[in-house]
C-alpha cells in the first residue's frame, strides 16, 4: 500500500515493521526535547516579570492614592488579564523545524531503510525529509525497505538509480507504470542481493 500524499505513514503489503527497542527510545528522547524546546517560554519570562512588578508598584499607588484597596486590587488584576492575553494574541506560532529534531543522529535519511514505514519516524521529520521524493519511488522504496541494509538516503538512491538504468537501458520498451515499476523494483532487488553478498547482515 502506498501514501495518498507524502504526509500519510506508508504501510507495506505484509505490515511490517521494524523493532528496535534502543533506537526508538534514542528517537522518542529527541523527539520529546524538540517539542519542549519548542515551548519553551523562558524568553517571555523577563517580560512577564517586568509587567508583574510594574502592576504591583501601579496597585500600592492607587490604594494609597484612593484609600481603597479593593478598587486598586481589582484594577490590577483587570490590567494583569488584559496583558496576558494581548500577549498570548501577539506571541509568535511556535516553531519546531522537523528536519531537525533528528539532526544529532545525521537526520531522518540516515535511519535505517525499514524506519521509512515506522510511525516514530514520520513524528520526527521523515515525510518532511521525503518531500519532493515521486510517489512512485516511495512506493518502490517501501516494497523493498525490509531487505535494504543500508540508511533511508542509501535506499532512495539505489531505487532512483535503478529507474535510470530502466529508462537508459530500454528506451523504446513501451511500459505501463506498473510494467516499469516492476522492471525498476526487480533491478533494485538484484543491487540490494550485490550488497547483502558484500556486507553480510547479522539476522
Amino acid at each position: 500500500m502506498t501514501p495518498s500524499t507524502q504526509n500519510d505513514l506508508p504501510v507495506r503489503g505484509d505490515r511490517w515493521r521494524p523493532s528496535n527497542p534502543l533506537l526508538e527510545n534514542v528517537i522518542q528522547k529527541y523527539i520529546d526535547e524538540a517539542q519542549r524546546d519548542a515551548c519553551d517560554t523562558t524568553g517571555n519570562t523577563g517580560t512577564i516579570t517586568g509587567g508583574g512588578l510594574v502592576l504591583v508598584g501601579l496597585g500600592i499607588i492607587l490604594a494609597l492614592g484612593t484609600g481603597n484597596p479593593l478598587a486598586a486590587i481589582f484594577v490590577v488584576i483587570v490590567l494583569a488579564l488584559a496583558g496576558l492575553a494581548f500577549m498570548g494574541v501577539k506571541a509568535p506560532p511556535l516553531r519546531l523545524d522537523p528536519l531537525q529534531i533528528l539532526a544529532p543522529m545525521g537526520g531522518p535519511g540516515n535511519l535505517p531503510a525499514g524506519y521509512l514505514v515506522h510511525p516514530l519516524a514520520w513524528k520526527a521529520g521523515m515525510p518532511e525529509y521525503l518531500r519532493g521524493v515521486p510517489e512512485r519511488r516511495l512506493r518502490i522504496a517501501v516494497d523493498l525497505c525490509r531487505r535494504h541494509p543500508g540508511a533511508v538516503t542509501d535506499l532512495l538512491r539505489l531505487v532512483e538509480r535503478s529507474e535510470r538504468w530502466v529508462a537508459e537501458r530500454q528506451p523504446g520498451k513501451d511500459f505501463s507504470p506498473a510494467g516499469r515499476d516492476a522492471e525498476v523494483a526487480v533491478f533494485a532487488n538484484r543491487l540490494i542481493e550485490q550488497q547483502m553478498r558484500n556486507v553480510p547482515v547479522a539476522r
